[in-house]
């Protein structure tokens, strides 16, 4: 039988915060490219990214909807 494949979340991934060109704050996941579990920690990585997108633009559409209602 094969062994279960590790499961990584975002949270145990390293956060480390960058400073943009224009001088807005980012954060953004680390991931060890010789960590032996990396396709399950960058799978972590691409979840934790497609959240943060989605809940972004629901935020700027229900913004949008609030100031068309005003």
């Amino acid at each position: 039988m094969a062994s279960q494949p590790p499961k990584v979340r975002p949270s145990d991934l390293a956060t480390k915060i960058v400073t943009a060109p224009d001088g807005s704050k980012i954060r953004m996941k680390v991931v060890q490219a010789e960590s032996p579990s990396l396709p399950y920690d960058l799978l972590a990585a691409f979840r934790s990214n497609v959240r943060r997108i989605k809940a972004d633009q629901k935020a700027q559409a229900r913004a949008s909807e609030d100031a068309s209602k005003a």
